[in-house]
């Protein structure tokens, strides 16, 4: 009989069009719309514009020689060096912005820069630590063995790709694509309140409400029944919204695919016992509808739904909060042992609304 109360409540959801809208087009939409404009928020790679570094040789020595062969050979598509005319010149591209640095070569290296930024300053002071490094070296092996001088004009070249950014898969640098894939699935599942409200809103509609319960059967059953039938049909939507997102959106569930699963169908489950609850106690209340919606939003709001709310009071506020969290962890940090604390509260909350629900109704002559 429970199964047969699961189907009914499956084929009367499959009948109802905005149910489509709700758990699948509109979360797709969102996900397109909100990773698009906020792509470049949630970007953290780094990007090297072309660098010129300008140097005069003031005087003719050895260090001269020698940075006059470095600066050609180091010169490329990244970085280039180019002699200025004078001192003066050297100095004012710099502050004109045409040049990153200007060095002065004399016996030694002085350096002239304009607020150049943290990864161009990098850069700079990596190439001439290099030179200084290996020339330190070669006038070593000179002062050595005098016949090795050749190496003071022959440093090595330095490569274009001597310096990489690289980019780790971790939870505070995926793209807004995956972010909002994470969260926007949270909160359709959220959207099961709507569905537990329903679960008994389609009986009194349709007025076989009062057929249901004077039937040989426990009170218990059909709302287990109807429960089933409601989860059925928002797992659906989760296996869909998991896959459009592997495919179209870059995220990649990977070998943790079970364990993210598990977390969104715990939020699942808190979600219709919370809908259902609330038509129990409301006692039908048409308002009840209302206010599970804007219910919704505030938990999408706290829970990071719409723009990045971090790891902090707010996200605990929310389920869709704790949900997004957690499956980020896991996905990005490796973290399994995030899984356990959305799933257990989840499930705990669930298992007390189920059980305040029985005894409510319980209690009722009809509900």
């Amino acid at each position: 009989m429970i199964f047969h109360i699961m189907f009914k409540a499956i084929k009367l959801t499959l009948r109802d069009k905005g149910y489509f809208l709700y758990m699948l087009i509109f979360p797709i939409a969102l996900i397109l719309v909100l990773g698009s404009v906020l792509q470049d928020s949630f970007s953290s790679d780094l990007k090297l514009d072309k660098m010129t570094v300008e140097y005069t040789i003031q005087k003719d020595s050895d260090v001269g020689k020698a940075f006059r062969d470095f600066a050609a050979e180091a010169s490329g598509k990244q970085v280039t060096f180019k002699e200025a005319d004078s001192a003066k010149a050297g100095k004012k591209a710099v502050s004109d912005g045409d040049a990153v640095g200007f060095v002065a070569v004399t016996d030694d290296l002085t350096v002239t820069t304009n607020a150049p930024s943290q990864i161009e300053m990098s850069v700079l002071n990596g190439y001439l630590d290099g030179f200084t490094s290996q020339y330190r070296l070669a006038s070593t092996i000179v002062k050595v063995d005098p016949t090795q001088i050749g190496v003071l004009q022959a440093p090595p070249k330095a490569s274009d790709s001597a310096i990489q950014i690289e980019k780790l898969a971790s939870g505070s640098n995926i793209t807004a694509f995956e972010y909002y894939a994470i969260a926007m699935i949270a909160m359709v599942m959220m959207f099961g309140i709507s569905s537990g409200i329903n679960v008994f809103r389609e009986e009194k509609v349709r007025h076989t409400d009062v057929r249901l319960f004077i039937a040989p059967i426990r009170k218990s059953t059909a709302i287990m029944g109807n429960f089933l039938g409601a989860i059925f049909m928002q797992t659906m939507s989760l296996i869909l919204l998991m896959v459009i997102s592997d495919v179209f959106f870059g995220v990649n569930w990977g070998m943790y695919s079970l364990v993210i699963f598990v977390i969104y169908f715990s939020l699942l489950f808190l979600s219709v016992a919370l809908g259902m609850a609330v038509d129990v106690f409301s006692n039908g209340n048409p308002a009840a509808n209302g206010a599970a919606m804007l219910l919704i939003q505030v938990f999408a709001f706290l829970g990071g739904a719409y723009f990045p709310t971090g790891d902090g009071l707010m996200s605990k506020l929310s389920p869709i909060g704790w949900v997004r969290v957690g499956v980020r962890d896991v996905l990005y940090n490796h973290d399994l042992a995030a899984a356990a604390f959305p799933i257990a509260v989840n499930l705990l909350i669930t298992v007390v609304l189920v059980v305040a629900m029985s005894f409510w109704i319980r209690r009722k002559e009809v509900y």
